[in-house]
């Protein structure tokens, strides 16, 4: 976990309320997605962050935490490699740089998905209209702004067939 006190309070300030308003907790391996320069390791020891601004990453590898830099369309994660995988107000730009919105968003989630063992966790007003409806029956919570999936190979249901990625060869552990 991070100790730097003034980049904490930033964290904590940002963070806790969503998670108190979502009813959660999180407990082991976090993928926290667009991460930005504030990340969830102030409030959990085992996280790893994923941006695509090179400051943002340089940031948080500067405080110990490990991250990666790369799109957020880019999650190229072993299957099952963390028990959560959070983005907490992900961009929208790199949905729409690649034309149809929609097939983006689904195929964030999808990733989401496979990569976590647990649950996937999306805060994003935006992105609420846009969650593709095959994977409502895997939510767990869903308020104005949010959504919690219920995530994990054994009994979330098929998800569509991925190629697995290749081993990491920078940025966070697998």
């Amino acid at each position: 976990m991070v100790t730097c006190v003034r980049y904490c309070s930033t964290a904590r300030d940002k963070f806790e309320g969503y998670l108190d308003q979502m009813g959660i907790d999180l407990e082991g391996r976090i993928l926290d997605v667009a991460c930005g320069p504030v990340s969830l390791a102030c409030l959990y020891d085992d996280v790893c962050g994923h941006d695509n601004s090179p400051a943002f990453v340089e940031h948080l590898v500067e405080r110990g935490i490990p991250a990666r830099l790369a799109d957020i369309t880019e999650l190229d994660y072993p299957s099952e490699s963390f028990s959560y995988v959070v983005s907490l107000n992900p961009p929208m730009k790199p949905f729409r740089s690649r034309g149809d919105i929609r097939a983006g968003v689904r195929r964030f989630v999808e990733e989401m998905l496979r990569i976590a063992r647990e649950r996937v966790i999306i805060r994003s007003g935006p992105m609420m209209e846009l969650l593709p409806p095959e994977w409502d029956h895997l939510v767990e919570r869903r308020g104005k702004n949010y959504v919690v999936y219920r995530a994990g190979g054994s009994g979330s249901g098929p998800l569509s067939p991925l190629s697995e990625p290749p081993n990491l060869a920078s940025g966070c552990r697998s």
